[in-house]
């Protein structure tokens, strides 16, 4: 089913699932509501809705949710998914970073598209892409941002910058790698200047409907001070958002204690400094913060965006998402590349929330599915600064939407909407997705692209793929033992914050 701009498009009979319920028994059994979209907004949620000339679309049967918000992910790596495992950050990064760099423009089309439709058959409508591509150019920014356009899904869109190198960036590794080894780990060295203007030039290239633009420095330890404050002046310029990496793994968090003795061995304060905390701010992971950043995270309004399925397949320990919480950080949800994630499902990453609260309290957290919901929706939208566009199922909003069949096994028995979505729910019961007012997503499949010319079209590209990183993990073996040993000196160096469980690591 398709709708054109003009046409007006009648949801009947769904149970609406919003973050904004607050009442158990509206979270347990919602009311039925007719919905109506006109415009790609929501104009109307009532009980009955009289609309003549409307397409109607019947879902009985439905529950009505927003379109969930993935509010971290890279789209590079796509074509590696199932690949690696048992790999901690430092060493999956040598193996999955070379995939940004000098790729076939088919195969950036055609992983992108794939991540998008992934998205959106499991009801995410707004992904947030900090997209790493090398070299920076216009030919692979308009193939990426066209297939975004062709999926239909709303993307939040920043090219990530950097002016520092991976050798650099991992504590011990310059004096154990060999000169002629450097290169494996990556030594590649792009200047602040040139970065920062490709990007200024593209947001104002690039003003397509479904495009947010945000910028996304790679992390406070790969780039310079001074890239860091060029990238918070164009925010301000622009008013846009900003994404960036803060202490994903324990030995970024030694970085920082080693090398940013000016602010204080913290990667927060150097943020800080550059002017890059707020509320326009977003960290992923945030996994290592002592308790007084954690203070500063909360009282510049800082967001966090939560990763738990990559933090745990990349061994980088668990957030401390009770002190967040506490201190009333606004908490959103994310999903991360395909190749340490392996899937963008945030009904995974929802019951993760609810399920790790528990590795630091054996205490009634309130850390609910409500919760969990919030997150993925409003906690997302936020991040981007459209809190008051997406996120929720009002007049007003934009009308991004997911169907759900409450006649899937997960829903069998239908005792609490909200606490089978994130507990149960796997992404096979979502049926329909609208993306501003318009249906991508029908019966399950795509309706805007061809999934099976699509599948056909990866098989093809997929040989090339696997003889590169079979090279990359050729070079891999010869720095895997020197990664090993600058990881043991890094968990020598005592701490003030502990992630892991169990151990005193």
């Amino acid at each position: 089913m398709k709708r054109n701009d003009d046409e007006t498009l009648l949801i009947r009979g769904a149970r609406l699932l919003d973050p904004h319920l607050d009442t158990r028994d509206d979270l347990d059994q919602p009311p039925v509501r007719d919905l109506l979209i006109r415009g790609g907004a929501i104009a109307a949620v009532a009980e009955k809705i009289e609309a003549p000339g409307a397409e109607v679309l019947d879902a009985s049967g439905m529950l009505a949710i927003p379109g969930l918000v993935n509010a971290h992910y890279h789209s590079h790596d796509v074509l590696a998914r199932g690949m690696f495992e048992d790999l901690s950050l430092e060493h999956w990064g040598v193996l999955a970073g070379p995939l940004g760099s000098r790729r076939p423009l088919a195969e950036v089309r055609a992983r992108t598209l794939l991540g998008a439709l992934e998205c959106l058959r499991n009801g995410i409508t707004t992904v947030q892409d900090m997209a790493a591509f090398s070299p920076m150019d216009e030919e692979v920014l308009d193939t990426i941002l066209g297939a975004y356009a062709d999926a239909g899904i709303r993307v939040v869109f920043g090219v990530t910058v950097r002016d520092l190198s991976q050798m650099e960036t991992i504590p011990h590794l310059g004096e154990l790698v060999p000169p002629a080894l450097r290169e494996v780990i990556g030594t590649a060295r792009d200047p602040a200047g040139p970065q920062v203007e490709f990007v200024e030039r593209q947001i104002a290239r690039r003003r397509d409907g479904l495009v947010h633009w945000a910028l996304t420095p790679s992390a406070p330890q790969r780039c310079t001070p001074a890239l860091l404050e060029a990238v918070a002046a164009l925010s301000r310029k622009h008013s846009l958002p900003v994404y960036t990496h803060v202490y994903e793994s324990r030995l970024q968090r030694v970085f920082a204690q080693e090398r940013l003795k000016d602010h204080g061995g913290s990667a927060l304060r150097l943020l800080q400094a550059t002017g890059l905390l707020g509320p326009h701010v977003t960290i992923a992971h945030g996994i290592w913060p002592d308790p007084a950043e954690l203070d500063l995270v909360a009282s510049s309004g800082t967001n966090v965006v939560l990763n738990m399925l990559s933090n745990l397949k990349l061994k980088n320990g668990v957030a401390p998402i009770l002190e967040y919480r506490a201190r009333g950080v606004n908490l959103a949800l994310g999903c991360d590349n395909c190749s340490c994630s392996d899937t963008q499902n945030l009904f995974q990453v929802m019951k993760l929330f609810c399920l790790l609260a528990a590795v630091s309290s054996p205490e009634a957290t309130q850390v609910t599915a409500a919760e969990a919901f919030r997150a993925a929706t409003l906690g997302g939208a936020r991040t981007a600064g459209l809190g008051e566009k997406v996120g929720a199922l009002r007049p007003g909003r934009r009308a991004d939407l997911a169907l759900v069949d409450l006649t899937e096994g997960a829903w069998v028995p239908f005792n609490s909407a909200v606490r089978q979505l994130v507990y149960s729910e796997s992404g096979r019961g979502v049926r329909t997705v609208i993306v501003d007012g318009r249906v991508v997503v029908e019966k399950g499949r795509s309706v805007t692209v061809d999934e099976d010319a699509l599948r056909e079209e990866v098989a093809g590209l997929m040989p090339r793929v696997r003889t590169d990183v079979e090279r990359m993990r050729s070079g891999y073996a010869e720095v895997r033992g020197l990664i090993d040993t600058a990881q043991r000196r890094g968990r020598a160096v005592p701490l003030p914050a502990q992630r892991y469980i169990g151990s005193s690591m």
